[in-house]
């Protein structure tokens, strides 16, 4: 490979791709050599906003036909394994957009393939990319609180329609069986993810409630609440799809430590006996060579690194982990343990 991957776009159906894209046309260390993609209204999108004339309506055409290095994957969750896998059989590293999978196991084929055939996996979380997150590890790290004891999170909005989503992104977001549930998929992996990069691993258990409580029309549920039990710490992430008013009250992550408490929100603001009132803390800048999505994906291709931090496959499994040990609960009422063991011996 040379030191400018050719990078192809396999599904086009999650939003988040349009602004990757833009990252990617812009990259002068990377080369976009194509798009596939079912739908004739997406690739036509595709054209127009890449200038990339090359579109394919089948993956594995795209493939035989450019041969590119590494692949963007932007379909619904529940093809991620398979693109990984026909991927892996051809050496092409691959980048998701979050979350993983659909399933856990899903989640767990891919990095099978992954790791069989030596191909970078990288999972892309959208909050990997806001300093304030990458501020308030280096402040955990550095003890400023103290140890960490507890951590909550909120995340969601009015829902897909109502923010304006397209029709073949909400078309999946309202799948149980291509998104893996509604809000809850949708919204706990960035909050599970956050606990597991924070407090350095998955905790011992958890517990979940989940409900249709106010889009009633909906196939899947439009909230959701997530308790995380660690041996020292515990963990609470609300998922929703209904505010009236989104992102009111704020979604902060609160951090809470035995020495102060971190507030990550529009600012950064960390509260100690020293400062009861709080002191606002500026977020660092955002380092060069992995600024976004593509620059990191492309760094790591062409210098045989693993993606790190919240983009790592294995942090997006054990998020996936606990997104399903929170539907088993929200379904069954009662708290489950981890690792989820039983799914080793289940078909994927």
């Amino acid at each position: 490979m040379t030191d400018k991957p050719r990078i192809a776009v396999l599904g086009m159906a999650h939003d988040h791709l349009w602004g990757n894209l833009k990252d990617l046309c812009a990259a002068k260390d990377a080369e976009l050599v194509g798009g596939a993609d079912p739908s004739p209204d997406l690739r036509r999108l595709f054209c127009e906003s890449s200038g990339c004339s090359k579109t394919f309506e089948d993956f594995e055409e795209l493939l035989e036909a450019e041969k590119p290095d590494a692949v963007f994957g932007f379909s619904a969750p529940s093809q991620h394994a398979d693109i990984v896998e026909m991927c892996a059989e051809r050496g092409v590293h691959v980048m998701v957009e979050k979350p993983m999978a659909a399933t856990l196991a899903q989640a767990d084929r891919m990095l099978t393939a992954a790791r069989s055939s030596g191909i970078r996996l990288m999972v892309n979380w959208p909050t990997a990319w806001q300093p304030k997150f990458a501020t308030a590890l280096r402040l955990v790290r550095e003890e400023r609180l103290g140890r960490l004891w507890q951590i909550t999170w909120r995340g969601g909005h009015g829902g897909p329609e109502e923010l304006g989503c397209s029709p073949e992104f909400c078309r999946f977001l309202f799948d149980r069986e291509l998104n893996g549930s509604g809000a809850f998929t949708d919204y706990g992996g960035y909050g599970a993810s956050l606990c597991l990069l924070f407090l350095s691993g998955s905790p011992n258990s958890v517990m979940a409630m989940a409900g249709r409580l106010v889009k009633t029309h909906l196939a899947v549920e439009d909230n959701g609440i997530l308790l995380m039990r660690y041996p020292q710490a515990l963990c609470r992430l609300e998922m929703t799809w209904s505010e009236a008013v989104p992102m009111k009250s704020a979604h902060d992550l609160v951090l809470y430590g035995t020495e102060g408490t971190l507030a990550v929100g529009e600012e950064i603001r960390l509260f100690t006996r020293q400062h009861p009132d709080g002191e606002a803390i500026v977020a660092d800048p955002p380092p060069r060579a992995s600024a976004n999505a593509t620059r990191h994906f492309v760094r790591c291709i062409v210098d045989g690194l693993e993606p790190e931090g919240l983009t790592s496959p294995d942090l997006s499994r054990a998020a996936q982990e606990i997104v399903e040990a929170g539907l088993r609960s929200a379904t069954s009422g009662v708290e489950i343990s981890l690792p989820l063991e039983d799914h080793l011996f289940r078909p994927c």
